[in-house]
């Protein structure tokens, strides 16, 4: 993974929680550079970083500012269509708005706004914000609708108990309990775990002893990416996806942080990244290399083309006590 002016990811990510949250305003992937970057609010923290090996930038708002407006939007938005989240490289909240958010609903997105200044910036996209309710491996549970099967994992307490998380919208429309089987018909497991709206992840139990279980993600072309451990994606970070409907596609991340309504009630702690998944590609497998990174959520449309919305793993891992093997 790249460094940030010889410091590991990990390190720069640890720089910058040692900071807090009122001293910097995130670590994003400079592209160009291909290095990671420590925002920063003053020039002590710089010093900080810059006398730890690596890349500083001064910027005007820390995390916690940041936060404070994407908690505003969450406490007081509650519109279908729109998104908000952080652009780390940016220093600010990005609010989008598809094209089926009202002129009413789109001036009340300008009003939460209006207090934070240059802090947030608002805007109106083409298309429309969409589940993928439809990575890997096709999977459709009671109701019939097929998604993506994410990642395998097994209970942290026991490992030899085994089962694989998908996106929420897809085990919350299966309506409980449900069976779940593969592209061929055949019986994998059951659902035990939902959990949409406000996140969007789900776990299925395996329960079919024929059925190998390895801890990776089929490619879409004979080929297959072994999965070792899991962690949060950066800001800019390159990262790849893999779902039943499109296959393996990749894209830079945009924004972390998004919340997102898809109609059901606001989704939050997503990241959007570019490239476009389809319907079906839900629950499918965000990746970098063997770190496991996210599952697929949503999308949003527009003319051009369209990003797509992923719920970050690791949260998902903590809610149900699993890891990735």
């Amino acid at each position: 993974m790249p460094v940030a002016g010889g410091i590991s990811g990990r390190d720069a990510t640890d720089l910058a929680e040692e900071l807090g949250a009122s001293r910097t305003g995130g670590v994003y992937l400079d592209q160009d550079r291909d290095r990671l970057v420590v925002t920063v609010t003053d020039e002590t923290a710089a010093s900080a970083v810059r006398e730890a090996g690596g890349i500083a930038e001064q910027v005007t708002y820390g995390a916690a500012e940041l936060d404070a407006v994407t908690d505003a939007f969450n406490e007081s938005v509650s519109v279908p269509g729109t998104t908000w989240g952080t652009d780390t490289e940016a220093n600010r909240i990005n609010v989008q708005a598809d094209s089926t958010v009202s002129d009413a609903d789109y001036a009340e997105l300008l009003r939460v706004a209006e207090p934070f200044g240059s802090a947030v910036h608002v805007s109106r996209v083409d298309g429309e914000l969409q589940e993928t309710i439809s990575g890997g491996a096709y999977i459709e549970g009671g109701s019939l609708v097929p998604c993506s099967l994410g990642f395998n994992v097994r209970d942290k307490s026991n490992p030899n108990s085994l089962f694989f998380l998908t996106a929420g919208h897809c085990t919350d429309k299966t309506y409980g309990a449900a069976d779940w089987r593969n592209g061929n018909g055949l019986y994998i497991g059951y659902e035990v775990g939902s959990f949409y709206p406000g996140a969007d992840f789900g776990l299925v139990r395996h329960y079919n002893a024929d059925v190998t279980k390895p801890g990776n993600v089929y490619l879409h072309d004979g080929t297959y990416q072994n999965i070792t451990h899991s962690r949060d994606p950066f800001a800019d970070e390159y990262l790849c996806s893999s779902g039943w409907k499109t296959g393996h596609i990749c894209g830079y991340v945009l924004q972390k942080n998004v919340t997102a309504n898809y109609g059901d009630g606001n989704v939050t702690g997503l990241f959007r990244w570019t490239n476009c998944i389809e319907g079906g590609d839900s629950g499918g497998p965000v990746f970098h290399g063997d770190a496991a990174l996210g599952i697929n959520s949503g999308k949003l449309t527009w003319n051009d083309g369209c990003d797509s919305l992923g719920q970050p793993v690791n949260e998902a891992l903590a809610w149900y006590g699993m890891e990735v093997y």
